[in-house]
């Protein structure tokens, strides 16, 4: 949990400073005096304080999605899996799946970077998390389907020595294409261009 430790003239103090740098309500923070100095007749008065969150961040994630989707008027079931400091919850909302998701994903990859937000806030240096927000299981097909795509069209580089470009793919999905095929000893991926018309070229390697 994120701590920090104040050197301040009264405890008021140190919890208006841990509110504010922590971004969180002072019921989610635990306040300890390690030291006070009372001064000469009560002047240079100090107190020393260590202020830590003791809330569960990503119990915080979790809510925050509810909070999406009751806003959205939308039911769903989170599923929340944790490994180490992996944490990964899969959205099931039925119908309205499609409408998480986005056009190019461009919905689920914002859902992601504000509960990864959510959650890090909480957290620092070795106890940051890294936060996989799915839909549906979307984004195992996805990552499969990619794939499967890299290694067609790999294989078609490798044998007409033409250039393919692949555009309509996001960061997150070119990096798909790009780790599958690293490892290839006749063709080489590298992308060009500007977001959202950024553009991933499969070329040969000569």
């Amino acid at each position: 949990m994120r701590s920090k430790v104040y050197e301040v003239k009264n405890i008021e103090e140190a919890k208006q400073l841990a509110v504010k740098e922590f971004n969180a309500s002072l019921d989610d923070i635990q306040i300890e005096v390690l030291k006070e100095s009372k001064g000469f007749l009560g002047i240079g008065a100090k107190v020393e304080v260590k202020a830590t969150l003791t809330v569960d961040g990503i119990e915080k994630g979790k809510k925050y999605i509810q909070m999406i989707l009751d806003n959205n008027h939308i039911e769903g079931f989170i599923e929340k899996k944790i490994r180490d400091n992996n944490v990964e919850f899969n959205i099931d909302a039925g119908e309205f799946n499609g409408y998480l998701i986005g056009k190019n994903s461009r919905n689920l990859i914002a859902l992601q970077t504000l509960v990864s937000t959510v959650i890090n806030n909480y957290y620092e240096g070795d106890e940051l998390k890294t936060v996989l927000v799915d839909v549906g299981g979307y984004k195992k097909k996805r990552v499969k389907s990619l794939e499967n795509m890299a290694v067609e069209y790999g294989k078609q580089v490798a044998r007409t020595k033409q250039v393919i470009k692949l555009d309509s793919l996001n960061a997150y999905e070119r990096k798909i294409i790009h780790n599958k095929l690293s490892s290839w000893k006749d063709v080489q991926t590298h992308s060009e261009g500007e977001e959202p018309n950024r553009v991933l070229i499969i070329e040969p390697k000569f």
